[in-house]
Parts: structure tokens; C-alpha cells; sequence
């Protein structure tokens, strides 16, 4: 029964590819490598978690060749739908569903620098393909952008697809 509420409510979309705005252009980069593109993420002062650092040194994180610029929007999970606990892989197939795609993990590492004006406290999680972030524990997770403290970070979080999220949390995800 459970199941068949969490599918009726993505089925209550409100959200639609046109009706939702372009968060943040992500240009063309030069990194050849992940360890590149977190060395110049540390330059410049943004704090980088020890499991993206794990996860950028395992021979699996690769950088990739996109169409550019990559659009990135934002989306709530209520706005899916949700009016409450909904599970990630619910998440990930009602925004897909929609005509969004996830973020490639390079791609969102790479957004950290075009996002300095976020606001203290805030942690916006990013969608990356299930699967695509193991850590040397085997752990699967996926980014998070944060402000605190006074500084900038890429965190993660778990990516299991049974963890919980709720109405009120963000992500971000590819707009085609």
C-alpha cells in the first residue's frame, strides 16, 4: 500500500521542464583529471570532504565530454509531488520521468565554483547517478554543497535508494 501512495503522489507532478529555470550554466572546463579539478577547488578555499576526495582518487571517477554549457536547475522534492517521506529512487525516477537527467559527478564538483552566493546553512544535495560516487568502503553517495562557518564545502551524503528525503529538501539535476 505504501508503495502505491509514493507512485500516486509522483503522479501529482507540478513541476514541469518548462516551467522550471535554469539554476546555473556550467562552462567548459580544462581538468583532465578529478585530482586537477579538487586541487584548484582547495586553491581557492573551498573545504572538500575526506570521501569526495576518496571517491575523485578511485580509478572509476573519470572526467567526462558534455554537450555545454550543462544547464542545472533546481527542484524540490514537494514540488515532485511528495507531500511526505519519499524514498531517493522514487525521487530520481519522478524527476527523470519529467525529461531531467542527472548530474555527471565531475559536472558536480564543478558547480561549486559557480556558486558563491549561497546562503549560510544551506546544504543542496546534487543528483548523480546511483552508483556513480562509491567510496573505498563501497559506500555510494552523493554531493552536497554547503555554507558554514564562514566557508564553502563539497560534502556528501549517502545515496542509497531506499534513504529518506523530504518535502523540503533540493536538488539539483540537468535541465536538456
Amino acid at each position: 500500500m505504501k508503495k502505491k501512495q509514493e507512485i500516486k503522489q509522483a503522479m501529482n507532478q507540478n513541476i514541469t521542464l518548462e516551467n522550471t529555470e535554469t539554476w546555473k550554466l556550467i562552462d567548459k572546463y580544462h581538468y583532465k583529471t578529478g585530482k586537477e579539478l579538487l586541487d584548484d577547488l582547495g586553491s581557492k578555499g573551498y573545504r572538500i570532504s575526506d570521501w569526495i576526495i576518496d571517491i575523485v582518487d578511485r580509478p572509476s571517477f573519470q572526467i567526462g565530454e558534455y554537450s555545454w554549457p550543462v544547464k542545472l536547475s533546481r527542484v524540490k522534492v514537494e514540488a515532485l509531488g511528495y507531500s511526505g517521506p519519499a524514498k531517493l529512487q522514487n525521487i530520481y525516477n519522478s524527476f527523470m520521468q519529467l525529461g531531467f537527467s542527472c548530474v555527471p559527478p565531475d559536472v558536480a564538483l564543478m558547480s561549486r565554483f559557480f556558486y558563491d552566493e549561497q546562503p549560510t546553512g544551506e546544504w543542496l544535495r546534487i543528483a548523480v547517478p546511483m552508483g556513480s560516487m562509491i567510496d573505498s568502503d563501497d559506500v555510494a553517495h552523493l554531493p552536497k554543497l554547503g555554507k558554514a562557518l564562514g566557508a564553502f564545502f563539497v560534502e556528501t551524503y549517502w545515496a542509497n535508494p531506499d534513504i529518506i528525503f523530504y518535502p523540503h529538501n533540493e536538488f539539483v539535476v540537468v535541465k536538456p
